[in-house]
């Protein structure tokens, strides 16, 4: 018995020493193929991921200006069904019809077009801007208080 234990423990060390080697044969290998690159093409191959991080992050955001503007148009027609008579069905149909230019532009924009939109509005309107930022940064402060 004593002899199959001992003979179990070299082969778990043989192994674990095979094991090892392995991995530093594989880290010099590493070290050899970035060696035998030049500098340019590890700056290439960088570019490139960035690249398809980039366009991976653009199609997320795509598909969420896209969901986000089905629901706003969604939400038009509710309010529309759900709008009272008078005076407030009037506010409430100009709101709904807000919302659904907002969603039809959201599912139809690309987010170039969204960018070169919003910085015409920025610089047609600076203060305003300006001032919708600050709200929207108070409401954010607020909100991740809680």
């Amino acid at each position: 018995m004593l002899d199959t234990a001992a003979e179990r423990a070299k082969q778990a060390g043989e192994k674990a020493t095979d094991i090892a080697q392995s991995a530093v044969d594989k880290v010099k290998r590493t070290a050899e193929d970035l060696r035998s690159k030049d500098a340019s093409q590890i700056v290439d191959e960088a570019r490139t991921k960035a690249a398809e991080v980039g366009d991976a992050a653009a199609t997320k955001v795509d598909t969420a200006m896209t969901a986000t503007g089905e629901q706003m148009s969604t939400l038009a027609q509710t309010v529309r069904e759900n709008a009272p008579e008078g005076k407030a069905g009037e506010v409430a149909s100009k709101a709904a019809d807000a919302l659904d230019r907002g969603g039809e532009y959201l599912q139809t924009a690309d987010l170039q077009m969204v960018r070169s939109d919003l910085e015409r509005v920025i610089r047609e309107h600076p203060i305003e801007s300006l001032l919708v930022g600050v709200g929207v940064g108070y409401l954010v402060a607020r909100a991740t208080r809680r």
